[in-house]
């Protein structure tokens, strides 16, 4: 592990703007000591593109995924025009049952060789605008009647009552009712405060009268500002305080000069949550391959 964390913090280091998601303290906060690195290298054995990526075990099998709280692996590459196969990179990493990865495609992507089931998934994402008032008009009409109303009733601050917030984030995997993720507890903590110490995230919180409504956290790189994860209360006030601190982060990141990362949902009553704010969708992929005792863990996931 120290030795993978020397070069690839090397290679991270040489290349122009790189991914939140690609950070050396981002990967040790969302995954531990269990991830490692894979490298690309052209015929001169030269390194040419590097992807990061988590070895860990579901249900007792190998599993090779995606971190948590994260969209999608970042592609390293020093030098923008290079040009890589996705194959190369799947022939290299190591063999698990279970493999589940998320990619952020490019105009040269193409998709891995027969035997990896292939999906397209969907962020939305609000591109950076000059002038503000541009990406305001794109809010629908029931949006803004919300946030006027909530910017009357609630106050927003920045927050680092973890607790709160975690309890907040479950509420809401209750209201949707699902089971929240086992990591909650032990990653978002971490994560939070290797946000803090790089000075590349945030969590703020919305309060009805004292009383901790809603909460988001997130992060940013160079050009982008991502809504890594949120919680509310399950009235009425919790949905639109929730709206209220998304419009808040928007115009954080606008006056940084981002444009704004929703993060994706299969959940279509959130993919329509984002798009009332004028979001567009951006795809990506998700690469997913199960062998022996793996598929039969599929078929029941």
């Amino acid at each position: 592990m120290a030795d993978t964390l020397k070069w690839y913090s090397e290679f991270y280091a040489a290349c122009l703007n790189p991914p939140l998601y690609a950070a050396p303290w981002w990967l040790n906060a969302t995954c531990g000591d269990k991830w490692s690195a894979i490298e690309v290298k052209d015929q001169g054995s030269k390194t040419i593109v590097v992807f990061p990526f988590y070895k860990t075990h579901i249900s007792s099998l190998t599993a090779i995924i995606t971190p948590p709280l994260t969209q999608w692996l970042p592609v390293l590459k020093t030098d923008p025009s290079v040009q890589y196969s996705i194959d190369s990179f799947l022939r290299s990493i190591p063999k698990g049952a279970i493999l589940d990865l998320t990619i952020k495609p490019e105009n040269i992507f193409t998709n891995p060789d027969q035997g990896y089931r292939v999906n397209f998934k969907y962020s939305y994402v609000i591109p950076y605008q000059e002038a503000k008032e541009k990406f305001k008009l794109k809010y629908n009409e029931g949006l803004r009647r919300n946030l006027r109303e909530a910017e009357k009733n609630y106050t927003v601050s920045d927050a680092n009552d973890i607790s709160t917030y975690l309890e907040l984030c479950k509420s809401s995997y209750q209201l949707k009712q699902m089971k929240s993720p086992s990591w909650l507890d032990s990653i978002v903590p971490g994560v939070v405060d290797a946000l803090h110490q790089n000075k590349s995230g945030k969590m703020i919180m919305a309060f009805d009268k004292g009383e901790p409504i809603a909460g988001i956290l997130t992060g940013w790189d160079s050009d982008t500002t991502y809504y890594l994860s949120g919680g509310r209360t399950s009235t009425e006030r919790g949905s639109s305080a929730h709206a209220l601190l998304l419009d808040h982060a928007i115009n954080e990141a606008h006056s940084r000069g981002h444009k704004f990362d929703f993060e994706g949902s299969m959940h279509s009553g959130i993919a329509n949550f984002f798009q009332s704010f004028g979001a567009i969708p951006e795809r990506y992929l998700q690469i997913r391959k199960f062998t022996g005792i793996g598929k039969l863990w599929s078929l029941f996931h």
